[in-house]
């Protein structure tokens, strides 16, 4: 072993090999893009052709995106437009071949490798509450339950006609839940 670390020594680099580059003052450096980093909860290998034909006229970007493949399941779409990214994370959950793709914005300061994925935003129905429940408010309060609750929706739109709903960013590192129960206001429980 100490004759490899003798030798190791003795290598070393020529003064251009050595010469320091500052990669930071590199105006392609500069060009703006807007990244979604994409993992798909799959097991099979990943088509990118077939994925980039299919998401292309879903997403519908009024400029093109391109797809870059990370690895381990994971892709970045890479766009040159804010506003499309926008409109794909404002829609999500997507899928992809009936299995789940969680999404979150990528600015390029940890490798793409090290992201991690757990949490994704859902609607969330609520059944069997009494009508006199069924108002934004309780679904916020039941939601809370379950995860994160995102309220950037509009009020109107979290009543339904009998159950209230609500976006909830769920960690799915973790069990779905099933259900809760619920004690109302006469100590019934529902």
């Amino acid at each position: 072993m100490d004759e490899v670390l003798s030798e190791w020594k003795k290598l070393s680099l020529t003064d251009e090999e050595g010469a320091k580059l500052s990669l930071t003052k590199s105006k392609n450096l500069k060009r703006k893009e807007y990244v979604i980093a994409a993992k798909f909860l799959t097991k099979r290998a990943l088509n990118v052709d077939a994925i980039g034909r299919t998401l292309k006229p879903l997403w519908r970007a009024r400029k093109e995106f391109k797809i870059r493949e990370v690895g381990d399941h994971t892709l970045l779409f890479v766009f040159e437009l804010e506003t499309d990214v926008q409109r794909v994370l404002a829609q999500k959950p997507w899928s992809f071949d009936k299995h789940l793709i969680l999404l979150q914005r990528y600015d390029y300061s940890i490798p793409a490798k090290q992201l991690r994925f757990t949490k994704i935003t859902f609607w969330v129905q609520i059944h069997g509450l009494p009508l006199r429940l069924l108002d934004p408010e309780r679904a916020i309060e039941l939601g809370e339950t379950l995860g994160e609750v995102v309220t950037d929706e509009a009020e109107k739109e979290m009543v339904g006609g009998d159950f209230v709903r609500v976006r909830v960013r769920i960690d799915v590192s973790k069990p779905l839940s099933k259900g809760r129960r619920v004690v109302l206001d006469e100590g019934t429980e529902t």
